[in-house]
């Protein structure tokens, strides 16, 4: 069974092609996802709401209080030439491969169908 750390870096590299050739359908696929995500959010700053909307749906341990935070670096810890990195730090029970497959797949959360559970969003 592959560890959390070995699960991420696959998807990172089967799925984005990070440290590998890049997937010709790179650019295209880019283009798609940033004009998907122009009409879902008018407002630049509502990745932030779809953040905190998260942290609210996630599940944590008995007793535990939940916590959000952001921190804004000036570094590219990502090794992806971006020019800063976003942290989100969030003490929720954690994510399952299963949450990590949905995060990386526009169009396939795993709270979809599932507002009766009381989950926000679902994008």
């Amino acid at each position: 069974m592959e560890t959390p750390e070995e699960h991420i870096e696959r998807l990172r590299a089967s799925t984005f092609s990070i440290g590998r050739e890049r997937n010709p359908l790179a650019p295209m696929l880019d283009q798609a996802v940033k004009y998907l995500s122009a009409e879902l959010y008018a407002k630049d700053v509502h990745f932030l709401m779809e953040l905190i909307q998260n942290a609210e749906d996630n599940e944590y341990l008995e007793g535990v209080d939940p916590s959000l935070e952001f921190v804004l670096t000036s570094r590219d810890i990502t090794n992806t030439g971006a020019p800063a990195t976003l942290l989100v730090f969030n003490n929720e029970e954690g994510f399952s491969a299963e949450n990590i497959n949905s995060i990386c797949a526009v169009g396939n959360s795993t709270k979809k169908g599932n507002r009766k559970r009381g989950y926000i969003g679902e994008k």
